[in-house]
């Protein structure tokens, strides 16, 4: 997990236990492992029948992608040093030049350009290609917002149950009625905590990460297009500067 993901879950944990202790609550008491049980199995199995099994497998791949630290690749860099073969040895000489980096986007691009499409066409496949995968980063997001919905929900359906519990067994006087509509309740403590502890800042985390492929796609799109064309190297620069930043 990244860094500043990872700081703020904990210091969001770290907040809580902190509260239950100044409140002075027995900290046992918010450990129940039948509420927790449905909480992760009822969002889990509420959300899987939300998708389909490629949308989860995207969602969980793309959630690894953003744990992962971001490459250093200086696409500008980059860019410069294809201006400079193209200019000595011709576009076709990219081809070699793309397969170094493990940007498949790139590598399209340049794919395109060695096939001999026309501008028209390269921009148009360039661009769809940049929309549909940022639909389906952003898809990834939606599926984590999804389970943090249920998770109240299910935590809801906890608590019921559990007063159903109570209310059958009122003869136990009020101690045992006290603790029991306390032990109810910890299943919507953990809906609610599992959405806007971790489940909403994973998605937020999530949407951070595409913005950044994102922007990262249309400095490859510009770049492309500029080279492909054959622009100087100050136009070049002019194209890929704004998304940069």
């Amino acid at each position: 997990m990244t860094q500043p993901a990872f700081l703020g879950i904990l210091i969001a944990f770290t907040a809580v236990i902190a509260a239950i202790f100044l409140e002075g609550a027995s900290f046992r008491s918010f450990f129940h492992l039948p509420a927790f049980l449905l909480i992760v199995g009822g969002t889990m199995g509420a959300t899987f029948a939300s998708y389909s099994a490629d949308q989860l497998f995207e969602a969980w791949r793309n959630l690894k992608f953003s744990f992962q630290k971001n490459s250093n690749v200086d696409m500008q860099a980059v860019f410069f040093r294809y201006w400079e073969k193209a200019r000595r040895e011709g576009l076709l000489s990219l081809e070699e030049e793309a397969k170094r980096l493990n940007e498949p986007f790139l590598k399209k691009g340049i794919q395109l350009i060695v096939d001999g499409s026309d501008p028209k066409t390269l921009e148009e496949i360039l661009w769809e290609a940049h929309e549909e995968i940022t639909l389906a980063e952003l898809k990834s997001a939606k599926v984590l917002e999804t389970a943090a919905g249920f998770s109240p929900t299910v935590g809801i359906i906890g608590t019921v149950l559990g007063l159903v519990t109570v209310l059958e067994n009122l003869e136990g006087g009020t101690r045992v009625l006290g603790q029991g509509i306390a032990t109810a309740f910890i299943a919507t403590f953990y809906g609610i905590g599992f959405a806007n502890l971790v489940l909403l800042p994973l998605a937020n985390q999530l949407k951070t990460w595409s913005a950044k492929q994102a922007r990262k796609r249309l400095v490859i799109f510009r770049g492309v297009l500029a080279l492909q064309s054959g622009e100087n190297r100050r136009l070049l620069s002019e194209r890929i500067e704004p998304y940069l930043k």
